[in-house]
């Protein structure tokens, strides 16, 4: 697992070897992250036998890189959604995204998950003129639709963030903060305590059509099952024709300081625990690595917290995540019994949970009318070998654009 915050201090996760012989199960799931992970817990929920591989281990992908924000609702708003999508199938789809912070703190809770769980809300807050607009029309928008948002100012604001530096944000109650690596390791070991088999590191090389269903190699070994799902997120490769041109991967770059003496925090959060002990930020970037955009982070934090003098920092890491051109979640179903999903745009923990339930009902029996999340045919995002200028200059456009403002 790459060095970062999150590695250094997640709880251990269930001890794997890899695919040392065939293997026959109800279900394959390719990926080890959220989604495969949740999925495959509530096919062992419901009596089927699941198989997960991965190419590295549990949590090695984005669900073990992000920022731990658990956060409500998708990348777009309810009413665009409800545009995109009229009728029962948009009031789905918005309901989907209300309530999968729900389905992780439940999963927490059922089975007393060990990842520093902080469900006090989330607090998404603004400096600029679109920005106050944006927050404003976001908090009612969802108080309109029987969630207890609130807008903050003022005092209250600046005491719960620990900076001066926004005059106004909405509180969401759904939202709030895991460590996200010890989430996916604890997963995984719930999985494995219902009898689900993974096996990491385990690297599929292929997937092929049988007289009953699938079967998916990993060198010299294979696995076979009666459906397979593809959750290899931001790091999917050729197995699923045309579905790493179906999205853009954007890297995400983290930084943290080194843990903060006690008076400190107590003065920046007086009201508020935090995990771990110590301030974060993050931001997208479209390099090869992400030293191009520390310095940046570095700078907005010190911004954010210069009066605490100099900040040391201790970890920068990086990952990808997928962001697909309507910024709404994908599933897809190529062939019989195969199913993929791709595309939190940002919104992975609770998404990611969310969608792995919701494939496993699908895979139980759920019709396709049903799920809330569309079924759709892969598509292709133009200029793919170009992705990378495109995230460049839509990065270096808000930062302008911040400056401006």
């Amino acid at each position: 697992m790459p060095t970062s915050l999150w590695s250094a201090t997640a709880i251990d996760g269930p001890s794997l070897q890899p695919l040392d012989r065939n293997e026959v199960a109800d279900v394959i799931v390719v990926g080890a992250g959220f989604t495969g992970l949740s999925a495959a817990i509530h096919l062992a929920e419901a009596g089927l036998s699941c198989i997960v591989l991965d190419a590295a281990e549990p949590g090695w992908g984005a669900s073990g890189r992000n920022n731990g924000q658990v956060i409500a609702g998708l990348k777009q708003d309810p009413d665009i959604i409800e545009q995109v999508y009229p009728g029962e199938q948009g009031r789905k789809l918005v309901q989907f995204g209300s309530e999968a912070p729900a389905q992780v703190w439940d999963l927490i809770d059922r089975y007393q998950i060990d990842c520093a769980p902080n469900h006090r809300g989330w607090i998404q807050p603004a400096f600029t003129r679109a920005g106050f607009a944006a927050v404003k029309a976001r908090c009612e928008t969802w108080r309109q639709r029987g969630i207890d948002t609130r807008l903050l100012e003022g005092a209250e604001l600046h005491q719960l963030l620990g900076t001066r530096k926004y005059s106004l944000g909405w509180l969401d109650p759904r939202g709030g903060s895991i460590q996200p690596l010890s989430y996916a390791r604890g997963l995984a070991s719930v999985a494995v305590s219902l009898g689900v088999r993974i096996y990491a590191p385990s690297k599929v090389d292929g997937l092929n059509r049988t007289e009953n269903g699938w079967r998916a190699a990993c060198g010299q070994f294979q696995v076979k099952g009666r459906h397979v799902l593809v959750a290899t997120g931001a790091y999917a490769e050729r197995l699923v024709p045309k579905l790493r041109t179906s999205f853009v991967p954007v890297r995400t770059a983290q930084v943290a300081t080194r843990p903060l003496p006690d008076a400190m925090l107590a003065d920046l959060f007086p009201t508020v625990t935090r995990w771990p002990p110590g301030d974060g930020g993050s931001g997208a970037t479209a390099g090869l690595d992400h030293s191009a955009i520390v310095p940046y982070l570095h700078k907005a934090g010190e911004e954010l917290f210069g009066h605490l003098g100099r900040i040391e920092w201790d970890f920068q890491w990086s990952g990808f995540f997928a962001v697909t051109t309507d910024h709404l979640p994908h599933v897809h179903e190529p062939e019989t019994n195969l199913h993929v999903s791709v595309g939190c745009n940002g919104r992975g923990i609770a998404v990611s949970t969310s969608l792995g339930i919701q494939l496993a009902k699908r895979i139980l029996g759920m019709s396709e009318q049903e799920l809330p999340v569309p079924v759709s045919s892969i598509g292709t995002v133009h200029f793919h070998l170009f992705r990378g200028l495109g995230v460049k200059a839509a990065t270096m456009y808000k930062r302008l654009q911040d400056r401006m403002e």
